[in-house]
């Protein structure tokens, strides 16, 4: 069977881009595997218990694209399906370059996060289309990104661990006016990572997200005791932070859900 496989990072927010539409995430070791193959009819078999029906839409689409007809899909990985870890991103970006591999297409990784991003608002997986956190699940860097233009505003020099953590706290998705209501304190954090100071900004959004989606704030202060900064991944609830601790950080808050100590990727997945 003719087949082609590519790979993608999960990720974690600096800012989240639905208050301003200026965007900013950085890669984590946890990635997402597609191998897409020429067959008779449409099939999606995954890893993780999600909804298939979006993932169908982007796989008609990719297909038509580069006129590669019906494809089997099959998608491995170790990257959790919670909220907030760039999952989304990390599927669409690894069914569009095995896609484009299987059909002989040269991609660039930026390119590939632009199909994504338009793919991703098309078929309704994201609100901005977070070209953010696609360009850094694609690239494994970190960037300040326009969603809206597409377009990538400046690198940040993001690196070492994270540390993880997936607590058992209900989505908050759904609160688009409460998130929107924060512009005019997201802009701050925009103008400190235009400046590359990515822990500034990534401070003020972890605050004014968590507050506007309703998280309890215990993880992310305890974080910040320690010296790490981070908090609430994109509308949650998984919570992301950096830090020079991983260890100790991730002790301190396993009394709160599951944790993982991760890497900060600095280049693409490869399969």
């Amino acid at each position: 069977m003719d087949c082609a496989r590519a790979c993608a990072w999960g990720g974690g927010t600096i800012i989240n881009a639905i208050a301003t539409g200026h965007g900013a995430a950085f890669p984590i070791s946890l990635r997402v595997m597609a191998e897409v193959c020429r067959s008779d009819r449409l099939e999606v078999a995954t890893y993780a218990d999600v909804d298939v029906e979006p993932i169908r839409k982007v796989v008609q689409m990719v297909a038509e694209r580069w006129g590669v007809g019906p494809v089997a899909i099959k998608i491995t990985g170790d990257l959790p399906p919670a909220g907030g870890l760039k999952s989304s991103s990390a599927v669409v970006n690894a069914l569009v370059s095995a896609t484009a591999k299987l059909a002989g297409a040269n991609v660039d990784l930026f390119d590939v996060a632009r199909i994504n991003a338009q793919l991703s608002r098309e078929v309704g997986i994201s609100v901005t289309g977070a070209f953010d956190d696609a360009v850094a699940s694609a690239t494994g860097r970190s960037y300040l990104t326009d969603n809206y233009k597409l377009v990538v505003i400046r690198e940040l020099d993001v690196s070492g661990k994270a540390v993880v953590l997936i607590p058992p706290y209900e989505k908050r998705r759904h609160k688009l006016q409460e998130m929107r209501a924060l512009a005019p304190v997201v802009r701050t954090a925009v103008s400190f990572a235009g400046m590359g100071m990515w822990r500034e900004a990534m401070l003020i959004n972890a605050v004014a997200y968590g507050f506007a989606l309703g998280y309890p704030p215990e993880p992310t202060l305890e974080a910040l005791r320690l010296g790490a900064v981070g908090g609430v991944s994109g509308t949650g609830p998984s919570h992301v932070f950096i830090t020079d601790k991983p260890e100790e950080l991730a002790e301190a808050l396993s009394k709160y859900g599951k944790v993982y100590v991760v890497d900060i990727p600095q280049s693409p997945c490869t399969p």
